[in-house]
């Protein structure tokens, strides 16, 4: 049996089904029965570790789907994260992640990895500025447990309800500009917003033009206020020695 997408998504759109429960239904429980039976196909062509991971992404999905969590975590914040099951090449499954930026209930993170190709690939200032930006290489100095990847380029807002453990923390102060957190921060925006980046150095580069202006400026009027400040002395002691001599005349 085919799974009928356009009935399902005609079902999916009509009012009535939000308030008619499943098990009432006999086409969406015979979809629901085709999915089963795909996944146990599916299974004869998967490994054993795939398989962990799926019925552990599923059944945390099950369990978890509507569950919402607003505590804290911080952003630096190196975490466990379920991806879910997602389609290549997006990743899936439990995966470290570093929090990004934080709201109420979602995180926008950052995922990592330690495949050696992706490693070796990934940018680092030092042991490969060559790199490719989009991989950005991090290791204990970090904070992390070892050396690994972070995947800038599949950064993904995501409900607090898929972190499962918090693992670390990056290392220094998120507020220094050398940090990393604030690096991968700044490449994001580079690359990912790459016209309003030009256009943002652009109103930089004229803000810093106008400000060596206006210290030329505030020089030369600081060296003009000193002169008229010398100017008026010289012309007050002239005053005075006048009215002194005018005064001996008398």
């Amino acid at each position: 049996m085919q799974i009928d997408y356009e009935k399902l998504a005609s079902i999916a759109a009509d009012p009535t089904s939000r308030s008619t429960m499943a098990t009432d239904t006999s086409e969406v429980l015979a979809s629901y029965m085709q999915i089963l039976s795909n996944l146990i196909f599916a299974a004869g062509q998967l490994s054993e570790s795939e398989m962990a991971m799926i019925v552990s992404s599923l059944n945390r999905w099950v369990t978890k789907k509507n569950v919402s969590v607003n505590r804290s975590y911080g952003i630096g914040k190196i975490v466990q994260m379920e991806w879910g099951n997602n389609f290549s090449p997006e990743l899936s499954y439990k995966h470290p992640a570093v929090i990004i930026e934080e709201w109420t209930n979602t995180v926008l993170v950052i995922p990592t990895t330690s495949t050696p190709a992706k490693v070796a690939a990934a940018y680092h200032p030092i042991d490969n500025p060559t790199g490719k930006w989009y991989y950005r290489k991090v290791g204990v100095a970090e904070g992390f447990a070892h050396d690994c990847a972070l995947i800038l380029n599949n950064a993904k807002i995501m409900s607090k309800a898929r972190i499962t453990s918090i693992s670390g923390t990056i290392v220094g102060n998120l507020s220094d500009a050398n940090n990393v957190f604030r690096e991968i921060r700044k490449t994001m925006i580079q690359n990912f917003f790459s016209k309003e980046w030009v256009e943002h150095q652009k109103l930089v580069q004229a803000y810093e033009k106008e400000q060596e202006k206006n210290k030329t400026l505030q020089e030369a009027y600081d060296k003009l206020l000193e002169e008229n400040k010398m100017l008026k002395s010289a012309d007050n002691e002239d005053a005075t020695e006048k009215k002194e001599k005018s005064g001996e005349t008398n």
